[in-house]
């Protein structure tokens, strides 16, 4: 459900501690011959253990935050279409975008160690205040007094400033958090540092489904309490990342590798009418720049990954879905199972379900039987595969988009109560979602988590860091763009194709369909760039 990235040089020596006396890194090395083995181990079990779990606290707090937040904009702070929707992409667009300078800020002067520490403080200040957006007037009359009320202006205000907060909180974390766990084992080789990964992606995706059940099911009741729990998260996170605090092993800033790229970009261009071979020859020493010939060619290695990232974006679009249009979608369905209530948002779970169990089964099972039986299954036609999902993900969406209202035209109708907002509801059961929620999961196994390999396994081993901050990237400009093509769908239809008021009284499912459409066009592109590129491993094999 999520992706985490950072810039920083995997050389970079490794000290205990705080990350500002690097001469400790000689000292440490010199101690460590002379413990005991076991001990070494289980000193990694532990810093590591610290990590893995303020790494699901942190999912848990987030999606705790984000699951219903489009609801929370629409029905506690009364904000009209397409207002709820925006600040939903917008929000997460930018926790996606501020990783990038997370990173550069642990590169240059903090710190893995210190940016981290100083995001979860600030996550913190984020989540307290969400909180008290939250509470209702009749509780805040209970706390403070019978004339206690929310001015509705200065709600609005402390709640964009909440999500500021916590963007910038949970993108120095997710700049950092995973690669500073891999520095913990990173001696021990490439399947330990595999190992943590794996055991990483999957504490995100259990913090998520605790989020998309308990949280959900709780805000669903009374927002404030759902947000009270977030709160109280982060300070788990907080413990847990500090019960390790003097045994991690840290690197020192030692330079953004960000800042080398684009001063390469700009030397090959004062120097282009150098450029008698490739276009960035000017920023040569032998043409007269001032980088080496491999500082050039890895940054040009770095580019043709990039052309492969930038088509990432439209998948994003589509994942963004399961926040906005798949939520709006379920709330005009039929939330009622037995005596028991769904919570819209808790479908997520779905997809969370099926990255979970795909994963192991993926690993142990199909992959390997490919190769068995003589096919490549290569990173780039896994990418495809799951770009297909994807859009087959909201075609299924538009489908049941056409049988829940016709459901409701043809008499099916359930009034039922979504927080303190009722609606006319479709009778056809929200179960119905549970095929798109589960085709988005496994488009994820295919693309999301491939192209997290993709970028480590094809990037220079300078600039992977940097190339994974960039696929993260990719994520925050998915979300923007599904903004925009909302914005634009609602004028050019006059909001027929975007009802997220009344989806009854419109067609949702245009807009599906619209998606489906620019996922193929955008899988033509993929195929055409794909077909030509060269793997880091062999340069005979391609797509």
């Amino acid at each position: 459900m999520s992706l985490e990235a950072s810039a920083e040089d995997v050389n970079s020596p490794l000290i205990p501690g705080d990350n500002r006396n690097p001469s400790a890194s000689t000292e440490y090395r010199a101690n460590s011959l002379v413990n005991n083995r076991q001990l070494g181990r289980r000193q990694k079990f532990f810093v590591t253990s610290c990590i893995l779990v303020t790494e699901l606290c942190e999912c848990l707090t987030f999606y705790g935050l984000t699951a219903n937040l489009l609801l929370f904009a629409s029905n506690e702070l009364d904000l009209n279409s397409p207002w709820p929707s925006t600040i939903n992409y917008l929000f997460h667009g930018t926790c996606y975008l501020v990783p990038l300078l997370g990173g550069w800020l642990a590169d240059t002067y903090m710190g893995r160690f210190n940016t981290i520490y100083g995001s979860l403080l600030l996550y913190i200040v984020g989540t307290l205040l969400l909180a008290v957006v939250s509470l209702k007037n009749d509780m805040l009359k209970e706390l403070l007094g019978k004339n206690a009320a929310h001015d509705k202006s200065a709600r609005l205000v402390y709640f964009v400033l909440a999500l500021v907060m916590i963007a910038f909180g949970t993108g120095g974390i997710k700049a950092n958090v995973s690669p500073f766990g891999a520095d913990q084992i990173q001696q021990d080789g490439p399947r330990a540092v595999q190992a943590f990964f794996n055991w990483f992606y999957w504490c995100i995706n259990v913090g998520s489904l605790i989020a998309f059940t308990v949280v959900v099911w709780v805000q669903q009741n009374n927002f404030f309490y759902g947000y009270a729990i977030t709160a109280g998260t982060m300070f788990l996170t907080v413990l847990a990342f500090l019960m390790g605090r003097n045994k991690y092993l840290t690197k020192p800033p030692g330079g953004s590798q960000l800042t080398e790229i684009t001063k390469i970009l700009c030397e090959a261009r004062r120097n282009r009418k150098q450029n008698t071979g490739g276009w960035l020859d000017g920023a040569k020493s032998a043409f007269g720049g001032k980088f080496t010939h491999a500082q050039v060619e890895d940054v040009e290695s770095f580019l043709r990954v990039i052309a492969v990232f930038f088509l990432f974006i439209l998948y994003w679009t589509i994942s963004s879905q399961m926040q906005t249009t798949f939520l709006i979608q379920g709330t005009f369905m039929n939330l009622k199972s037995s005596n028991f209530t769904v919570p819209a948002a808790s479908l997520s779970i779905f997809c969370t379900v099926a990255v979970l169990t795909l994963i192991p089964l993926m690993d142990n099972i199909l992959y390997p039987s490919v190769r068995y039986l003589g096919f490549n299954f290569t990173p780039l036609r896994r990418i495809g595969v799951g770009m297909l999902l994807a859009a087959a993900s909201v075609a299924v969406a538009g489908v049941i988009e056409i049988q829940r209202r016709n459901e409701w035209l043809h008499g099916g109708i359930c009034r039922q109560k979504v927080l303190d907002d009722y609606r006319s509801a479709s009778c056809l059961s929200i179960f119905w979602q549970v095929p798109q929620f589960v085709l988005i999961g496994v488009s994820e196994v295919f693309t999301s988590v491939t192209g997290l390999e993709f970028a480590y396994s094809q990037a220079p081993s300078r600039l992977q860091g940097v190339l994974m901050g960039v696929f993260l990237v990719t994520s925050g400009l998915g979300n923007y763009v599904a903004n925009l093509l909302v914005v634009i769908v609602k004028v050019a239809s006059n909001g027929d194709w975007y009802p997220v008021d009344n989806p009854n009284k419109g067609h949702f499912e245009y807009f599906f369909f619209l998606l489906a459409g620019l996922m193929m066009l955008n899988f033509l592109v993929f195929l055409y760039v794909a077909s030509s590129y060269k793997y880091k491993t062999s340069s005979g094999r391609n797509f």
